[in-house]
């Protein structure tokens, strides 16, 4: 009777165990489901090379190489890789809020879908492609339109679309003040109110020419480096756009034989512009870009450490020697 009261016990766990199995698989594939039909972008973001924005009075188009993204329309130039790369992750991150309406009898004009702000298509190096028209229309909780890939399905998304939707071609443009690898710099002449500062690589260090009795800290010189690497334009001028500047200083860069040369000046209302060669164009700085280049000078990059008398630490070492040889 014992072995019988046993069996019974567990095979009244194992049911029970099964039917805990089974709950608990149809919860993950419900769950599974759930999150699938919410996925809003069916390409693989990594594999887009190509990026297509088309609103009524622009075209954008950005294309990935080896070389990294480049800007095709409206005009060629150098496109930022990190704000293309982060503007298609965004958009595979997102999710589909709802469905507003579904079905072969949608009035497109009721959700502003018969003419979209914007048409983004993404292209994968297969081939591949999502697009989404996404509209400027709302709904009460100020969420956006849009539909994918032609269906008949009236989509709502986050109201961060808008923005998406609305991307201009310079938040993709390459926005350096200098578009080459700072490392590559081994000369550096700077012109401002402070006077002429002239640095440069000799023997992996940076030196002053012109000023043989200053050591220059190292640290602070890479400081400077960087400002210039981490300086970006807010707005990109014809030449007849630039206003009338008050010089601030001039900035020319040696890099691998070649020079590169800028010219920086400051309008009546404080903002600062920039005229840069190699690629040449002018440019309105953000804000506080080029502070640490105004009134940059040898004292600002003088090493806070006491010189080494090179001299006295020879004379020292001729001393040790002459007393060991003499110790012999």
């Amino acid at each position: 009777m014992k072995v019988k009261g046993r069996s019974l016990l567990v095979i009244a766990l194992l049911l029970f165990g099964g039917y805990a199995y089974y709950d608990y698989y149809q919860e993950q594939k419900t769950s599974e489901t759930k999150m699938e039909e919410s996925r809003l972008m069916l390409v693989p973001y990594d594999q887009v090379d190509r990026v297509e924005i088309k609103k009524p009075d622009e075209k954008i188009l950005l294309t990935r190489s080896v070389d990294g993204w480049a800007l095709q329309e409206p005009l060629k130039d150098n496109a930022s890789n990190e704000d293309v790369d982060d503007y298609v992750k965004s958009l595979a991150t997102e999710k589909i809020l709802d469905v507003a309406k579904e079905g072969e009898d949608i009035d497109w004009t009721v959700y502003g879908l018969e003419k979209p702000a914007a048409i983004i298509t993404l292209t994968t190096t297969a081939g591949k492609s999502d697009s989404f028209e996404v509209s400027d229309k709302k709904n009460f909780e100020d969420n956006v339109f849009a539909r994918r890939n032609k269906e008949n399905r009236v989509l709502v998304l986050n109201s961060i679309w808008e923005k998406k939707a609305h991307k201009t071609n310079l938040d993709f443009r390459d926005r350096r003040f200098l578009r080459h690898k700072i490392g590559s710099v081994d000369e550096i002449k700077l012109k401002n109110k402070a006077g002429l500062l002239h640095i440069k690589m000799i023997d992996g260090r940076w030196t002053a020419p012109m000023q043989e009795k200053i050591a220059l800290d190292q640290n602070k010189v890479r400081d400077l480096l960087q400002a210039i690497a981490d300086a970006k334009g807010s707005q990109y001028l014809e030449k007849k756009d630039l206003p009338s500047l008050k010089p601030l200083f001039t900035l020319d860069l040696v890099m691998d034989k070649k020079t590169w040369k800028a010219q920086v000046g400051q309008a009546k209302d404080f903002a600062i512009y920039a005229e840069v060669s190699d690629p040449e164009f002018r440019m309105k700085m953000e804000p506080g870009a080029l502070d640490k280049l105004i009134a940059a000078d040898y004292k600002s990059l003088k090493s806070d450490a006491p010189p080494k008398d090179h001299g006295a630490d020879d004379e020292h070492q001729a001393m040790i020697a002459d007393k060991k040889e003499k110790r012999k």
